[in-house]
């Protein structure tokens, strides 16, 4: 009988050891890619982002940190996602198809922005420290196309108004331009997700 407790034990332990295992091999955000710093809150006690990537998880992905300082304690880690940027390689690095889109990060005014630029468009997510959370307040994007326009769009998640235009390349003549109310919920960084929005 203490045989077999023993050997369901051991059998366990195997078990247990080869999960941890796995789990460790399929994240490891080891790779610092960049590091900001700057203003997010009022304090006026200097703040910092942190961009990491995973050099285990084929697909790339990266995972934004944000660490908000506070007086007396120091810095301690507030958001953090693997969301919010899109990966290096969206269908792995074996099969890649586009190079990576994430292009960087700026911090001003206490305003944290958030830039992608993938094939013939940039685009920027801008997002400001609501109480205790991060919320998306502006939305700005410019893409040219195969016809000589150039398409200029923004949102401002605060009016919920959107703008589009469009010009032309040769002689920036305005060729069309549009304003919108739009109807839609607030969007904070933690539910926010790039990946889904341009790799689909």
């Amino acid at each position: 009988m203490n045989n077999i407790l023993y050997k369901k034990i051991i059998f366990l332990i195997i078990i247990i050891s080869t999960n941890y295992l796995t789990a460790q091999e399929s994240s490891n955000f080891n790779h610092s890619v960049l590091t900001k710093v700057g203003y997010l809150n009022k304090d006026k006690v200097l703040d910092s982002i942190t961009v990491k990537q995973d050099t285990v998880n084929k697909f790339r992905p990266y995972r934004l940190e944000i660490y908000l300082s506070k007086r007396k304690v120091g810095k301690i880690l507030f958001t953090s996602t693997d969301k919010a940027i899109t990966p290096e390689y969206f269908q792995g690095s074996n099969g890649m198809e586009k190079e990576k889109s994430f292009s960087g990060i700026e911090i001003i005014n206490h305003i944290l922005t958030i830039k992608h630029d993938y094939e013939n468009e940039h685009k920027e997510h801008s997002f400001l420290l609501r109480g205790n959370k991060f919320k998306l307040i502006k939305y700005y994007s410019i893409k040219t196309d195969n016809y000589g326009k150039i398409h200029y769009e923004t949102i401002n998640f605060n009016t919920l108004i959107r703008k589009t235009k469009s010009v032309s390349s040769s002689n920036n003549r305005i060729l069309d331009e549009k304003e919108y109310i739009l109807r839609m919920n607030s969007t904070y960084l933690k539910d926010f997700n790039m990946v889904s929005e341009i790799h689909h």
